[in-house]
């Protein structure tokens, strides 16, 4: 072979193999961009699908009762600035603005924040109201006479998911300007410019951070940081740091930035709150100070934006200095960049932190009304999805009554008396709407719920009942009616049962109102057995009792174990006139846009006439002025009372029934000392 034909043998054998290098390239890369062009359809298929559908398990969140104002009301002025207070409303001289209030004299003038009540949203307003000594004398609004305004519920708690992320949500609109340019100057200058990724803010972090010899500025996006938080681990793997770029791309490409910063201001985590996280900037400014995003200050918008960069790391209840100092930093980038002019930095710099306690943004120390609460929504059978939409609970919870039952229930029983247990419930009876519920002596903690579930003799609270089945037969019995208060003796079970008065004594022939009002024994026996016990029973199941009971001649003393919230069932029907309703704790329930999803409608039954209730009534309140329960009616929040006093045989369980047909309130207390293994 020649030389010059060796010489092309050998270059065309580097260019065929040049040739088949490039030819595998160039299918690897075809392979890879196949791969990526369907990674990108999944992501996209999977992103879409949940951004644009309900992205979060938001807790169902759980009102009290609102607050109505009208000219009239028994209400001191001194209760309204303490629920005003508990609103978290500033008092201030001048009002300007939703969330404060000023006092002037005997009027308080308050600006009302806008909220979605169960009747639909209304604008916030400013209105006053002034008082005289029986309560509410006039409420003015824009210089006229009206007839009514009302303040929003508080809230009382959060029905957190089971992933336990708590958050509140905000519309992108609703917040404050000032809050979004800040957040956009501290954590992403660029983004309405760039289009998910900023190769400009890698490179920029990449270079301060050299410079720093330390990590002090991250290079994501606020959209990568959206899809870290939403759809990945925080793992630092690249493998993660790629998807998340390939997220924020599709993000961006499917949605409007408005979208993307509404998302991301309702996701970011921004704290901890015992072992329930904290998403988002409008619980957030619940959860470090108590109020609506809408009215806060700068330094306070400083110090949740500073809180970002790491809600451990800068934690201001755990390093409040470390995070004062970041507040500080945030607020200077502010006054930098014009957002902020001197006087309002110089003002907002020199704030202190004003945080409320953990876990006071929700008056969460009801635990025994909110497990009611939960048992009723269970009853509703709702819709499993609506329960973690952000769907409003309405609720009778009055927290001024429940404050006042708790207080009760701890002077009835002495501190040292570790024994002793109660429970309370307090309801509107024209409403059968439980407002306080008790469900032990230690009030604030969570644990068996008495007031529901401890089924004790209930002692002389059966007498109205059978009194009351009495009175209703009419050309038999009146009040007038003379009882034989003498002993008796009866055989049941092959067992001689020989009844006693409370004080061992006989006075002979007694009124039958009197033998009500004085509590006395031998006469209501005789009187029940007259009756009968079949009619007993049905006086029971009228006003309320929905279970049977099995009654014999000791039922007619109280042998027979009913729960509080049974007895205040039965003790709701006599207030109200022989009206029964079944006692309920929740009023209504909207869905996040404020659409009624369940409205209470529990039919109003008339179970004894008026009349025969009313002589009835007329027997209690005697009982309260010259009867058995003129000391415990004085530990009562009212007054004037008609009420029944029981103690069970063994005087381990105390009672007291009662109403005010002055502020339409019934309610039961019962207090017991627990029975000791081998007593």
């Amino acid at each position: 072979m020649s030389r010059s034909k060796k010489k092309t043998v050998k270059s065309s054998r580097p260019a065929r193999w040049w040739r088949l290098v490039w030819l595998t390239a160039l299918k690897l890369a075809l392979v890879i961009l196949l791969a990526l062009v369907v990674y990108f359809i999944y992501l996209d298929s999977k992103i879409t699908s949940t951004f644009s559908g309900q992205k979060w398990q938001v807790p169902a969140q759980i009102y009290g009762r609102s607050l109505a104002l009208f000219p009239g009301k028994y209400l001191t002025q001194a209760n309204l600035i303490l629920e005003l207070e508990q609103l978290q409303y500033r008092r201030s001289n001048e009002v300007t603005g939703p969330g404060q209030f000023s006092v002037n004299g005997g009027s308080v003038t308050i600006f009302r924040r806008s909220f979605t009540f169960v009747d639909g949203e209304q604008s916030a307003e400013r209105f006053s109201v002034e008082f005289n000594r029986t309560g509410i004398s006039r409420i003015v609004r824009q210089g006229k006479s009206s007839d009514f305004a009302r303040l929003e519920p508080q809230l009382i708690e959060h029905l957190v998911s089971p992933h336990q992320e708590d958050r509140e949500l905000v519309r992108l609109e609703l917040v404050p300007e000032l809050l979004k340019e800040t957040l956009l100057l501290v954590e992403d200058r660029d983004f309405y410019q760039h289009r998910g990724v900023s190769p400009l803010s890698v490179l920029r972090a990449f270079w301060v951070n050299l410079s720093a010899g330390r990590t002090v500025q991250g290079g994501s996006t606020l959209t990568q940081q959206l899809a870290k938080n939403m759809y990945l681990t925080h793992d630092r793997t690249l493998w993660r740091k790629v998807n998340e770029a390939f997220i924020a791309l599709v993000l961006d490409f499917r949605f409007s930035k408005d979208q993307i910063l509404e998302a991301y201001l309702n996701e970011i985590y921004l704290g901890q709150n015992h072992a329930t996280a904290v998403h988002g900037f409008g619980l957030a400014s619940r959860f470090y100070f108590g109020k609506p995003l809408t009215e806060l200050a700068p330094e306070q918008f400083a110090l949740l934006i500073g809180v970002v960069k790491g809600p451990g790391y800068y934690d201001p209840r755990r390093f409040p200095e470390r995070a004062q100092r970041r507040r500080d930093l945030v607020l200077r980038l502010m006054f930098e960049q014009h957002l902020l002019d001197r006087s309002a930095f110089e003002q907002a710099i020199n704030q202190p932190m004003k945080l409320v306690p953990r876990g006071q943004y929700l008056n969460a120390s009801f635990p025994a009304y909110m497990d009611a609460v939960k048992r009723e929504l269970r009853q509703l059978a709702l819709d499993p999805k609506l329960m973690h939409s952000g769907i409003k609970v309405f609720t009778y919870l009055d927290p001024m009554a429940q404050t006042q039952a708790e207080r009760t229930v701890s002077q009835l029983l002495p501190e040292m008396n570790k024994e002793l247990e109660a429970a309370m419930l307090v309801v509107d009876y024209q409403e059968a709407a439980i407002q306080a519920l008790v469900g032990g002596k230690t009030a604030g903690y969570a644990g068996f719920n008495r007031a529901l579930e401890a089924r004790r003799p209930i002692g002389s609270l059966i007498k109205p009942p059978i009194y009351l089945e009495a009175l209703a037969q009419r050309g038999r019995f009146t009040l007038g009616t003379l009882l034989d208060d003498s002993p008796i003796s009866l055989r049941n079970n092959n067992q001689d049962w020989q009844p006693q008065n409370f004080d061992k004594q006989f006075r002979g022939p007694v009124s039958l109102m009197r033998a009500l009002a004085d509590s006395r024994n031998l006469p209501t026996v005789r009187l029940g057995l007259q009756l009968g016990m079949p009619k007993v029973q049905d006086a029971l199941r009228r006003l309320g009792l929905e279970r049977r009971v099995n009654l014999f001649p000791a039922a007619l003393l109280g042998a027979v174990d009913l729960s509080p919230y049974e007895v205040t069932q039965l003790y709701q029907t006599i207030a109200n006139n022989g009206v029964h309703q079944q006692l309920a704790t929740v009023q209504a329930v909207t869905d996040q846009h404020g659409a009624v999803v369940y409205q209470r409608a529990s039919p109003k039954t008339l179970r004894y006439p008026a009349a025969d209730v009313y002589l009835l009534q007329y027997a209690m309140i005697e009982s309260t002025l010259t009867g058995t329960a003129q000391s415990l009616a004085r530990t009562w929040p009212q007054p004037t009372f008609a009420g029944k006093t029981g103690t069970s045989s063994d005087y381990r369980d105390s009672w007291f029934a009662g109403f005010d047909q002055d502020t339409h309130r019934s309610g039961c207390i019962w207090q017991s000392q627990p029975v000791r293994p081998g007593s």
